[in-house]
């Protein structure tokens, strides 16, 4: 595709809405890898031609020591297997704004290329993607079993398939977690907790053995009410500033709504309010920018909500260094802006787009590919234990490891690599489990396309961030708050955007 002039400059911008859900997960051990031709139908692999000089660009945690190291080690594998010489980019989530824009409009050598669902739109006008139905069916069809049809349908825009989702979790419920020793003291048990209602009374003893602790904290959009949009609802493009036109019922319902008129929403915002007015929250919870995990680890906080997976017990104690209770509060449901949070695709600026998808197929299925994008070199960066996980080395530490990410949330295919020690062995199992037997949206799939009402979307987004904070914080009175900020949403084109929404939703139903 060739990359056409636009008037203004996209700004590719990862935001922390897009990252809402996504934890330092670590990969497992599921399948095998390595063979040297996919599936029936996939192109010959020609050994005799000059090796096929490829740039991959994925997702790190950090800048490792020792690239070098990774990098031969990979392509001892693409040599043998594909023929083709990979060039290893690392980038991190604070200098992908800075660097994607440049890359992506200049001549730069890129294949593979990372990028969340709020670039699909951009990328594709500017043309600095491939469309993959190019080659998804010849040179795809391990990534089509591994991935599955329904998921990677979940970053086809108009038609346009921009990426494939990488193999993070595909649902989001929202979990309450408390420290464990101060939920003993109260002589409460999980077991009385099934609402976030139920939280009042547990609240309330905490208070009542420890009234110099904050009870429920963390960032103010992580505020129940904040987080409960995406799970409540079909977000159909939820931002950091809100989700103007969803779908209740947890998608199952066909209905473009206002989630801000909704009453599920409203009782949220009213518990809350009842919570801070209580003493529970923080005076100044609506301007809060510290983690939860932060304010537990300080030894500050009794409870917060996350978004979570069946390993969140195991990855909050780390994080706090408290054993903590993780309760789930609502269900799990599969929604599309779940699922196509982070995706790797394929550049205009690659010089063979079909190698390019054969490697990017390769990586899928290949466990040693996955392994040492993530963990580095077996027997230098880590080695493998009796129960199967990994650890470092004797002598190896975060310290002085010459590579070490820990970030297969964001890497192609975490399922397909080592467990990190201290996880359960099986975590990835657990994950797909929840994936076949989760409630799926009835817009699974669907992407809304804001051009049409580019402007009023960008209007909707600014009067979010001037009022979603202090609605969802409990900070004002809940009926004044919500009719101001209605006001000014249908001000700004909130009915223009959910009718907008409503017509390509059902035009995306009738082709399905």
């Amino acid at each position: 595709m060739k990359k056409r002039i636009i008037a203004t400059m996209l700004a590719a911008v990862l935001t922390m809405g897009m990252l809402a859900g996504c934890g330092n997960f670590n990969g497992d051990a599921a399948g095998e890898g390595g063979q040297n031709q996919g599936a029936e139908g996939a192109a010959e692999i020609d050994f005799d031609e000059e090796p096929y000089e490829a740039t991959v660009m994925y997702y790190a945690a950090n800048d490792p020591r020792d690239l070098e190291s990774v990098e031969n080690a990979f392509n001892e594998l693409t040599l043998k297997e594909l023929n083709m010489k990979v060039h290893l980019m690392p980038i991190t989530f604070g200098t992908y704004g800075q660097q994607i824009q440049l890359l992506l409009s200049g001549d730069e050598p890129l294949d593979i290329v990372p990028f969340g669902s709020g670039d699909f739109g951009n990328f594709i006008q500017a043309g600095y993607i491939e469309d993959l139905n190019q080659y998804l069916d010849a040179y795809g069809q391990d990534i089509k079993e591994i991935v599955g049809e329904e998921d990677i349908r979940c970053c086809e825009l108009d038609g346009f398939l921009a990426a494939i989702p990488n193999m993070h979790e595909r649902t989001n419920p929202l979990y309450v977690v408390m420290r464990t020793d101060l939920l003993e003291e109260t002589g409460f048990t999980a077991d009385d907790i099934k609402d976030f209602s139920d939280l009042t009374p547990v609240f309330a003893k905490v208070k009542e053995n420890h009234p110099e602790m904050l009870i429920y904290g963390g960032a103010v959009n992580n505020m129940f009410p904040a987080l409960l949009s995406n799970n409540m609802v079909d977000g159909l493009n939820v931002t950091t500033y809100g989700a103007f036109g969803v779908l209740e019922d947890g998608g199952q319902t066909t209905t473009v709504t206002n989630l801000y008129e909704s009453e599920g929403f409203k009782e949220a915002c009213y518990l809350v309010r009842e919570w801070f007015q209580a003493g529970y929250i923080s005076a100044d919870i609506a301007t809060s920018t510290d983690t939860g995990e932060a304010q537990m680890k300080a030894g500050n906080l009794f409870s917060f909500t996350a978004n979570g997976k069946p390993d969140i017990k195991a990855e909050k104690d780390a994080s706090t260094g408290y054993d903590t209770t993780c309760i789930k509060l609502t269900g799990d449901t599969c929604y599309t802006t779940t699922t196509n949070q982070l995706n790797y695709g394929i550049s205009s600026n690659s010089q063979d787009p079909e190698k390019a998808m054969i490697l990017l197929n390769w990586i899928y299925k290949t466990k040693e590919a996955n392994d040492l994008l993530n963990w580095g070199v077996e027997g230098k960066d880590y080695e493998v234990q009796e129960d199967g996980t990994i650890d470092y080395p004797e002598g190896v530490t975060a310290e002085n490891v010459g590579y070490h990410q820990g970030f297969g949330f964001a890497m192609p295919n975490q399922y397909n690599s080592y467990v990190w020690a201290g996880n359960d062995p099986a975590v990835f199992e657990q994950y797909q489990e929840v994936r076949d037997n989760a409630q799926v949206s009835k817009a699974y799939g669907f992407i809304f396309n804001t051009e049409p009402v580019i402007n009023e979307w960008s209007a909707l987004t600014t009067v979010g961030s001037q009022y979603l904070a202090t609605v969802v914080s409990g900070t004002v009175d809940v009926d004044t708050a919500l009719e101001e900020l209605n006001q000014e949403l249908y001000n700004a084109g909130l009915q223009k955007v959910m009718d907008e929404k409503q017509k390509q939703l059902d035009e995306w139903l009738a082709q399905q």
